[in-house]
């Protein structure tokens, strides 16, 4: 007991530096762990054989192989291209682009991390605002959400799907099966919730050619006119890349490897192919996101190891009264509260070992469903929980001096709080209706 208290206090703390910035937030994890290490040596409940079983390897894999074609297909210019399509195909109609923005976030998301996406779409998000003249907060708030739905949609499209997908054995099919169907309801819901804030201020129409070369002032590729374009190399290699890639994911289970394989591979192909500068690499591949993981699921080996995450299941099991509903439900909500302060990843990982006690209790899939939409929902609820939440605070914060309003030109934790609780409630419910109507 002493142990599991001490651990948690531990867990916390290091969790507490991370939230603040004090240090960079891998350097911070990999320290955690290894205090994990020592304390779990000084008091004999964690070894480093056990920390070292503790470690998704398939979820790293996963990470390093998508965040290379991300990249890739970033240098090339698609997705500025994509934007400056969105701009040319709306004819000026304010609704319609922003729509079309929603849409082309959940998309992207599918296949590429949240970071990635948001990281691209904020600033050509920004941009259009300043052509429309209208205040960018819930639009990039809209886009963070789908951003999530896309990302729960698929295994590959955000952290704690990869880390789901990694402990539960589950393969790309999977997820379409289970979650695409759901995501795709919670984001109609989405575009409903936001339509009328989405166009509110706006005036009567885009001055087009203005955003046109704002667009291309953000693109990495250069045309000889000076309008960004696509680097057809990159783009070839990028596109080909993942296509095979996908392929692989749908015919994984049927030839018998693993999707981490797959995409390990997809990144190796990237940095042979993709002529990434070798200074790129760290950057490319997610180094920083690849070392903040290994260190979390060492801390969270600890923490299984010292009995806290036992409790946690114990209590779920206790308060289901032996109904797989009611416990399912339970753990989804408790993901939905805990997401929110410890961002979507860690949630994921703190609650993995809970989900696989209550796989043992109840067989299937459906508790892997139940904790994929809780983390949805509580990182929806909050900017510190979505994983681009502090991007996309900082990107707008960057943006400021761009916008004619003060407050119009940021996205703080309090201003977003204004669409996320609502959504999240939303989503709750909704998922709620869904594991009640698929648990056996």
């Amino acid at each position: 007991m002493a142990s599991a208290f001490i651990c948690l206090l531990l867990f916390v703390a290091v969790f507490v530096v991370v939230q603040r910035d004090l240090v960079d937030r891998g350097a911070a994890m990999l320290i955690g762990a290894g205090a994990f290490l020592l304390l779990g040596w000084a008091l004999d409940f964690y070894t480093p054989a056990r920390a070292v079983q503790a470690v998704y390897f398939d979820t790293l894999a996963l990470l390093f192989g998508m965040s290379l074609i991300s990249h890739l297909l970033f240098k090339s210019g698609i997705f500025h291209e994509l934007a400056f399509e969105v701009v040319t195909y709306s004819r000026g109609n304010a609704l319609l682009v922003l729509v079309l923005l929603v849409l082309v976030t959940y998309t992207i998301s599918l296949v590429f991390n949240n970071l990635s996406v948001m990281v691209v779409m904020v600033p050509l998000t920004l941009v259009l605002c300043r052509s429309l003249a209208m205040d960018p907060g819930p639009v990039v708030a809209a886009e963070l959400i789908a951003s999530n739905l896309g990302g729960a949609s698929t295994l590959v499209g955000d952290f704690p799907n990869m880390i789901i997908g990694a402990a539960a054995r589950l393969h790309f099919d999977d997820f379409i099966a289970g979650m695409m169907v759901p995501c795709l309801i919670l984001l109609a819901v989405l575009l409903l919730y936001f339509q009328r804030r989405l166009v509110a201020g706006a005036p009567g129409g885009v001055d087009l050619e203005s955003a046109r070369k704002a667009l291309a002032a953000l693109s990495p590729v250069r045309n000889r006119d000076g309008r960004g374009g696509v680097d057809p190399y990159l783009f070839r290699v990028g596109a080909s890349v993942l296509g095979v890639t996908l392929a692989g994911f749908f015919l994984a289970q049927s030839l018998g490897l693993n999707p981490s394989t797959v995409a390990f591979w997809a990144g190796i192909a990237i940095l042979i192919f993709g002529r990434v500068p070798r200074a790129e690499w760290f950057q490319a591949m997610s180094g920083g996101d690849i070392l903040f993981f290994l260190g979390l699921f060492v801390m969270v080996g600890g923490l299984q190891e010292s009995g806290l995450l036992d409790g946690l299941h114990g209590l779920i099991t206790a308060l289901g009264a032996g109904s797989a509903t009611l416990s399912l439900l339970l753990l989804m909500w408790i993901a939905g509260l805990v997401t929110p302060f410890l961002n979507a990843g860690p949630a994921t990982a703190f609650l993995i070992p809970v989900a696989k006690s209550l796989s043992v209790d109840f067989p299937g899939a459906t508790v892997w469903w139940a904790l994929s939409l809780g983390v949805l929902a509580g990182s929806s609820a909050t900017l510190s929980g979505a994983t681009a939440g502090p991007v996309v605070a900082s990107s707008m914060v960057n943006f400021r001096d761009r916008f004619s309003g003060g407050e119009a030109g940021v996205l703080d934790f309090r201003r977003y709080l204004r669409w996320g609780l609502p959504m999240a409630g939303l989503f709750l419910g909704i998922s709620s209706l869904y594991i009640m109507a698929i648990t056996p």
